[in-house]
């Protein structure tokens, strides 16, 4: 079970596209829709709507303990294990970690959002606005779900009594529908109804080979992708010119620049002179950037330098939040 925190959502829709045909969809809709380069997911399908948590398999394999355990076969996200499904409405659902907004339409969960906290009235609300609702006067209150031992969207199985007991009459009219198709194919000449079906053939056929058309194109537009991202890893995540200004703005007052390596493409060290340096706000300013990791700063041969190496981050694509 994978927690909401690690995914982002979002809704497909799949109407235009054949059943058989929709899992291909679904992979190619995600690889260009995810901010993910090693995703994977996990997709619900209600009618021609598919619900689709995504997620980094590095950012969950990162976490403290996960490398030391067997892979599992499948991952589902916590929120298919908490509250229910709805026609409609939103609603907050408190999670083991954090918060979870949501918006039903005809049974469709339209969007979702997690928070850590609970969200205030003005993030909510844009929850809410982004989601085509308008805004509310006052904040959620949190719905308590406990974990479910199965997800909400695993089918509930019924008797045979308490199925004729709910769609007795449906059944029967039903029933009644067939018996005059019956009667009704019965009356229809043979040649008209080949000719419907010759017609419903050719109509299937044209279908399918623009559908094959348009598959076709995407994957290879998808392929070129892979193959410009290929080419886009290769160069250093950034230039000289880029990393002295990076780091002009990360050190604050008065400092002398006293030596600059670059190792190789992704690793920096430099040594600085500054009055009083402090070594925890240099690290803690150059990990907060988002553009170094595994910063250390350590006091140089004379007191008033320091010596900083760091890992050099590439520069993080703009793209949405967790939703």
């Amino acid at each position: 079970m994978l927690a909401r925190g690690f995914c982002t959502y979002t809704v497909l829709d799949g109407a235009a596209v054949p059943v058989r045909k929709r899992r291909g969809f679904v992979e190619m809709a995600v690889a260009r829709w995810s901010p993910f380069a090693d995703v994977q997911s996990h997709v619900e399908w209600v009618g021609d709507r598919a619900m689709v948590w995504a997620w980094s398999k590095s950012q969950v394999e990162a976490v403290d303990g996960v490398e030391s355990r067997p892979s599992p076969r499948r991952a589902r996200p916590e929120s298919l294990f908490r509250g229910e499904p709805r026609a409609s409405g939103d609603e907050l659902v408190t999670l083991e970690e954090g918060f979870e907004g949501r918006v039903w339409r005809d049974g469709v969960m339209t969007a979702s959002c997690w928070w850590p906290q609970v969200p205030s009235l003005g993030e909510w609300n844009e929850f809410r606005r982004g989601a085509g609702l308008p805004p509310e006067a006052a904040a959620p209150v949190a719905v308590a779900s406990p974990l479910a031992d199965r997800a909400w969207t695993t089918p509930k199985a019924i008797g045979v009594g308490e199925a004729f007991g709910r769609y007795g009459g449906m059944l029967a009219l039903a029933a009644v529908g067939i018996g005059t198709a019956v009667v009704c194919a019965l009356l229809v000449g043979v040649l008209a109804l080949k000719v419907s079906i010759w017609q419903l053939d050719r109509d299937i056929a044209e279908r399918e080979q623009s559908l094959e058309r348009i598959i076709d194109a995407r994957d290879g537009a998808m392929k070129a992708r892979a193959a410009i991202d290929a080419r886009i890893a290769m160069r250093p995540p950034a230039g000289q010119v880029e990393l002295l200004a990076l780091v002009s703005g990360l050190i604050s007052g008065n400092w002398q620049l006293l030596e600059w390596k670059v190792p190789d493409a992704q690793t920096l060290e430099m040594t600085a002179r500054m009055a009083n340096p402090d070594p925890r706000a240099i690290v803690s300013a150059w990990e907060g950037s988002g553009r170094f990791s595994a910063v250390t700063a350590e006091i140089g041969r004379q007191p008033d330098s320091v010596v900083v190496k760091a890992r050099i981050l590439r520069a993080p694509l703009r793209k949405g939040t967790g939703k």
